[in-house]
């Protein structure tokens, strides 16, 4: 028997029965009787195949009995990915020809329009290949499609956050309502169960084992109503405490740009609304009703009772939203360091690379982005 060894780090595929993440060729002697030649071929491929007589390297002369064809895998000659360049050109080239005329005139609402196409493009590519997935029975080919599913998930959420942080005209620069549809739209770990809840409407709904977690997502993730809601259909909602929690979600303070006050005097309501709330702590009114007790230490922006459902949640990034709107509602873009740091000092020291990212992005440590996008 004789071998073709291959690099370790190489991407081979061949037209024969071996497996795709086999480096190594075993091919019969009787193959080699007549020796062996080796030339390439278009495509980034070429043949082995017996000869007995010196032939010609070019690909046209190669004999129809190969033993073997190798060609290394490249992930853009995929059907869907080839889909995702070609449509994606045509906003390159728009994009090339709107950076020109910015040399004269201002053009930003331009250039976050062509960044929605863009996403919106990288969005019907993931979704096309979340289904070739889940029709695909090759367990190699699945891995390779659900590894492009990660990284182009990965790429459009971290392209959604930069257009926040540096593309897109914030009223205001107050940059909370555009962080927690992020935070919604990237990480809706309990909204399927909020929906079916709310739908069913009934009484008594803490007997669903994920009750009392919905509610609190929604609370952390800024859906302060569907929370409100959802408290409605528990069979104590009538009960003092609960009484006493839904006035004070529903009197929480909401900055709006256009509403006519300054942040500063913002600010100060705000203020006096955490102190009422942590005054109702204080008197351990909600002691009797733990799960209560701790929504109101997470409005009242406690780091500790953020710390203790962080393990509920894949990411610090799930908690983002919520710790800058019990935090620092007024923050602006350049202000989201803090609570970055502040979420990602929760649970455990393990970090993705995803999470490197999004860290670098809200430190405004662009060359580390450029980077870590690089190595995705």
């Amino acid at each position: 028997m004789s071998t073709l060894n291959f690099p370790s780090n190489s991407n081979w595929s061949h037209n024969t029965a071996v497996s795709t993440n086999v480096k190594t060729f075993v091919l019969p002697d009787k193959c080699f009787e007549k020796r062996a030649a080796c030339s390439w071929r278009r495509g980034n491929k070429f043949s082995i195949y017996p000869r007995s007589q010196i032939v010609s390297k070019a690909a046209s002369n190669i004999p129809d009995n190969i033993i073997l064809d190798i060609r290394q895998e490249i992930l853009l000659f995929m059907p869907i990915l080839r889909k995702l360049v070609n449509e994606s050109n045509g906003t390159f080239l728009s994009l090339l020809k709107l950076v020109e005329s910015t040399k004269t005139s201002d053009n930003q609402v331009e250039f976050l329009k062509l960044s929605r196409q863009y996403r919106s493009i990288v969005r019907v590519c993931i979704e096309n290949l979340q289904e070739a997935a889940s029709k695909e029975s090759d367990g190699v080919r699945k891995n390779s499609l659900l590894s492009c599913i990660t990284i182009f998930y990965s790429i459009e959420c971290i392209w959604h956050l930069c257009e926040i942080l540096y593309i897109d005209n914030i009223p205001g620069d107050i940059v909370l309502p555009y962080l927690l549809e992020w935070v919604r739209f990237h990480f809706p770990c309990h909204e399927q169960t909020a929906a079916q809840l709310l739908e069913a409407c009934e009484r008594g709904s803490e007997d669903n084992p994920a009750y009392w977690d919905t509610v609190v997502g929604m609370v952390v993730q800024g859906r302060v109503d569907v929370g409100r809601a959802l408290l409605k259909l528990h069979s104590s909602s009538e009960s003092n405490e609960f009484k006493l929690l839904d006035n004070s979600l529903r009197s929480m303070p909401t900055y709006n740009v256009y509403g006519g006050i300054s942040t500063g005097e913002f600010t100060i309501t705000w203020k006096h609304w955490q102190a009422e709330c942590r005054s109702k702590l204080t008197s351990r009114v909600f002691a009797s009703q733990p799960k209560l007790e701790l929504i109101m230490r997470l409005v009242t922006g406690e780091y500790s009772a953020f710390e203790s459902i962080r393990g509920q949640y894949s990411s610090w990034f799930d908690l983002l939203g919520g710790w800058v709107m019990f935090n620092t509602p007024w923050a602006r873009r350049h202000e989201l360091s803090a609570a970055a740091a502040a979420c990602a000092g929760m649970g455990t020291p393990a970090r993705s690379r995803l999470d490197d990212t999004v860290r670098a992005l809200l430190d405004g440590d662009l060359h580390q982005v450029s980077r870590f996008l690089y190595n995705l």
